[in-house]
């Protein structure tokens, strides 16, 4: 049996009944957020409200060097195959409903979400437990289930909210319990007083959806919230004079892409794809709309993952003749109207876009203009951010802008497994069929030699970057504000958790 044990640091045991000091604090001692981000139905998978307020726990967890360690998992062992894993979990530790956390109760969880998790991307024949283990069991070598599970969308609750699909509340294991979730809007929470870890010195929080930016940022500037994200990149010059909040930049491994359909013609053509792709004026973009002409991407992954970021890749640089040669060379010819046509069909797409990220529509509306340069004709339709989701499972998809993170699995390959694998997902490519491509991802996770691990990510990076199944836009900075009457924050670039129980009101 090989062993891989990763546990939470000494100190943890130190801090398990610690409370940080208080400080002056408002009359109702709450902590109010706003934020872009949907709450959803009561279920992990629905969204990341439940993770980044503290209110569910995952069994692993990135440090900011990128390790994963225990959280409800104290331990972990793998046998010499790599193909069963046994996950010990934490004791000591009860769900906010009072009951304990047990192996049956999370074998129970990772059985039910599977297909709604990240989960579903790992090869798992069977999740069993024993005593206190949780056995996973694999259909082959699978190198970062660790990885894996430290995805907020893999959160573990209660056994009772496993059976009630139409409970008011939700029981998970972190630092705090919802009160009333009653406006879906809103969640109230107050302090897990039994929590296991650092117990939370501030007692309430209200995490507040608001998905316009420019609301999100008066409400940051008039006090009427501590904390506000994803605000617009005109935030840091707005709030500059604000004597009451500080306004902070910080670049995060997400990308900005066009994803597009693959089963959907005529964008199931490489050729078309990057025609496409040369029609984008990504540091037009980067520098007009997102702030910093610096985020185009030029790739998939930036250099801010040096593993994954290959210099050598020739970037898809703006080139609108090359892009018009390459859709001639396909066949089409421009209409009267300027629009392509071929065997007489009209280019047409829909585009999708949501509201979240205030930027994606706005990006959206430049691109539908620099491809209409091209002969290209498309519609946009705007929605929240399950106007993806959905279309991408429906199949009516045809395009859409989205805004994904790379290390929600704290491990890039993740991201690939999660989104390029057999036709893709949410937030990545669609109807993408390459066989070469997923035996490379499933060569990749059995694989622990460091050289033969650069050649597998050299080959998949330029695998995405020639054929373009999704088109790289941009790179991320995320802009953020939070009160100066907070202390303690730490932005988190894994975006899975606020790190609320750790804060203080400042002096």
């Amino acid at each position: 049996m090989k062993h891989v044990i990763f546990a939470a640091t000494a100190s943890c045991a130190v801090l398990l009944t610690a409370v940080a000091p208080v400080a002056a604090s408002p009359a109702d001692d709450t902590i109010r957020i706003a934020s872009p981000w949907k709450i959803g139905a009561l279920k992990p998978s629905s969204g990341t409200a439940l993770s980044r307020s503290g209110v569910v726990e995952t069994l692993t967890k990135p440090t900011k060097e990128g390790e994963i360690v225990g959280l409800l998992a104290e331990s972990w062992v793998v046998n010499d195959t790599l193909d069963q894993w046994r996950f010990k979990i934490r004791s000591g530790v009860s769900f906010h409903d009072g009951s304990p956390l047990t192996a049956e109760t999370v074998a129970a969880n990772l059985k039910a979400f599977k297909e709604e998790s990240s989960l579903r991307t790992a090869p798992v024949k069977e999740v069993t437990f024993e005593q206190d283990e949780v056995v996973i069991t694999l259909e082959r070598p699978y190198s970062i289930l660790p990885a894996i599970l430290a995805d907020w969308n893999t959160a573990i609750i209660s056994a009772a909210n496993l059976t009630d699909e139409r409970a008011s509340s939700l029981a998970g294991t972190g630092p705090y319990m919802i009160t009333d979730a009653s406006d879906p809007a809103t969640l109230k929470l107050a302090a897990n007083t039994s929590y296991w870890d650092v117990r939370p010195a501030i007692s309430k929080v209200e995490y507040l959806f608001v998905p316009d930016a420019q609301a999100r940022q008066a409400m940051v500037q008039a006090g009427e919230v501590e904390f506000a994200f994803s605000l617009p990149v005109t935030a840091k010059r707005m709030l500059a004079g604000a004597n009451n909040v500080d306004v902070d930049i910080q670049a995060i491994p997400r990308v900005r892409a066009l994803k597009l359909n693959g089963a959907h013609k005529p964008l199931d053509e490489v050729a078309v794809r990057q025609a496409i792709s040369y029609a984008i004026d990504r540091k037009g973009i980067a520098t007009s709309i997102v702030g910093n002409p610096d985020t185009a991407a030029s790739q998939l992954f930036p250099a801010s993952l040096p593993a994954w970021h290959d210099k050598s890749l020739a970037p898809f640089a703006y080139d609108p003749a090359k892009a018009a040669a390459l859709l001639a060379d396909a066949g089409f010819e421009k209409g009267e109207d300027g629009i392509l046509t071929r065997d007489g069909e009209r280019f047409e797409i829909e585009l999708r876009t949501y509201d979240s990220r205030p930027e994606l529509p706005v990006i959206g509306v430049a691109i539908q203009s620099m491809l209409k340069e091209v002969g290209i004709d498309m519609s946009i339709k705007q929605g929240d951010w399950t106007i993806i989701s959905e279309g991408h499972t429906d199949g009516t998809l045809e395009a859409g802008i989205v805004s994904d993170s790379f290390v929600y699995v704290p491990d890039p390959i993740g991201a690939l497994a999660e989104n390029f694998y057999q036709s893709g997902g949410f937030w990545g490519s669609m109807n993408w069929n390459n066989d070469k491509f997923d035996g490379l991802v499933e060569t990749y996770q059995k694989t622990i030699d460091p050289s033969e691990l650069k050649t597998l990510r050299q080959d998949m990076v330029a695998m995405i970057h020639d054929e373009q199944p999704m088109v790289t836009v941009t790179w991320y900075d995320d802009v953020y504000a939070v009160s100066d009457t907070i202390s303690n924050f730490e932005f988190d670039v894994y975006e899975r958790d606020f790190g609320l129980n750790r804060l203080i009101w400042a002096k």
